[in-house]
C-alpha cells in the first residue's frame, strides 16, 4: 500500500482510528483469531524483571495482562491510534501507562524502553521502513522486539468467493515476510527469529467469519467501496458458502511471528 501525500495519510489514519474505536466495546467477543495469535507470541515473550516495554496496538490490552502474567515487575506503557480502545484497555490494565498515539511516530524520547511487544497492529501502518526506524530509535540497546502482523496469502477464501461476484479485491493486502525482516535489517536489527504459519478459524456460518472483521475494527479501509447490495452480498455468500468443510466456514491467515533486538553499536 502506498500513501504518500500528508492529507490522505492523515485521512487513512482517522479512518483506521474510527474503525477500531466503533469496535471497541464488541471487539472481545469477537477476537478469538487475535486471541489465538497473542497465545502464540507470548510463547516467545522472555523480559527481564524491571525491564520497560511498549505495547503498541494494544487495542483492548490482552497484550498487557499477558505481559503482566509472565513478569508482574515489568513496567508497561499502552500505545493505541484509538483513544476509545484505550478506554477498554484502562479497565484490565494495571499500574500501566496509557497513550494515544501512532506507532509510527512515537511521542517517546529516544533508548526509553527494553521492549517492544505488538500483536496484529503493524499491518495497519504505511511506511513500515519508517516505522521500523522509529522502532529501533526508542529501543535501548540490545532493546527487543516482539511482533506478530499479517503477511501475504491472507484471507484466500474472501478473495476466492469476490472472485466469483465481480473480480475485485474486498479485502487488505499484506507484504512477503522477506519483505518485512528487510525492512526490519535496514532500521539497524538483528533478526533474532522469524516464523510464518498458516492460521485458520472456522465459522458457523458466513455471516460470523465476515463478523470476525467486521466486530473488531479489521475491515477493509484502503479504498473506497460501493456499499454491498443485498444482492451482491447473497451472491458473496453463496460463493463463500462453496469452500464450507466439516469443520466449518474457512477463513485462513498468514501470520508472521518476528523476533528482533536492537544492534549494540557501541
Amino acid at each position: 500500500m502506498t500513501i504518500r501525500s500528508t492529507e490522505a495519510i492523515t485521512s487513512y489514519k482517522q479512518k483506521v482510528a474510527m474503525r477500531f474505536s466503533r469496535a471497541a466495546e464488541s471487539y472481545d467477543q469477537y477476537a478469538v483469531f487475535q486471541e489465538l495469535v497473542l497465545s502464540e507470541l507470548m510463547t516467545r515473550f522472555a523480559p527481564n524483571p524491571n525491564d520497560s516495554w511498549v505495547d503498541i496496538g494494544t487495542g483492548t490490552g490482552r497484550a498487557l495482562e499477558a505481559m503482566q502474567s509472565v513478569q508482574p515487575q515489568l513496567s508497561c506503557v499502552a500505545l493505541d491510534l484509538s483513544f476509545e480502545m484505550l478506554c477498554q484497555a484502562q479497565q484490565r490494565a494495571v499500574g500501566v501507562s496509557l497513550v494515544c498515539a501512532d506507532a509510527e511516530s512515537l511521542p517517546f524520547k529516544s533508548a526509553a524502553f527494553d521492549g517492544i511487544l505488538s500483536s496484529l497492529a503493524i499491518q495497519w501502518c504505511l511506511h513500515p521502513d519508517h516505522l521500523f526506524k522509529e522502532w529501533f530509535r526508542v529501543l535501548n540497546d540490545h532493546g527487543q522486539v516482539l511482533v506478530s502482523t499479517l503477511v501475504s496469502g491472507s484471507m484466500p477464501e474472501l478473495g476466492k468467493a469476490w472472485q466469483l461476484v465481480d473480480g475485485r479485491l474486498h479485502h487488505n493486502q499484506y507484504p512477503e515476510l522477506e519483505t518485512l525482516l528487510n525492512h526490519c535489517s535496514d532500521a539497524g536489527f538483528k533478526v533474532a527469529g522469524a516464523e510464518q504459519k498458516t492460521l485458520t478459524a472456522y465459522f458457523d456460518s458466513v455471516k460470523e467469519a465476515v463478523y470476525s472483521l467486521k466486530k473488531v475494527g479489521a475491515s477493509l479501509v484502503t479504498e473506497s467501496t460501493d456499499v454491498v447490495s443485498p444482492s451482491r452480498w447473497k451472491a458473496f455468500e453463496s460463493a463463500y458458502q462453496q469452500q464450507a468443510t466439516d469443520r466449518g466456514i474457512p477463513l485462513s491467515y498468514e501470520v508472521a511471528f518476528i523476533q528482533l533486538t536492537k544492534v549494540d553499536h557501541g
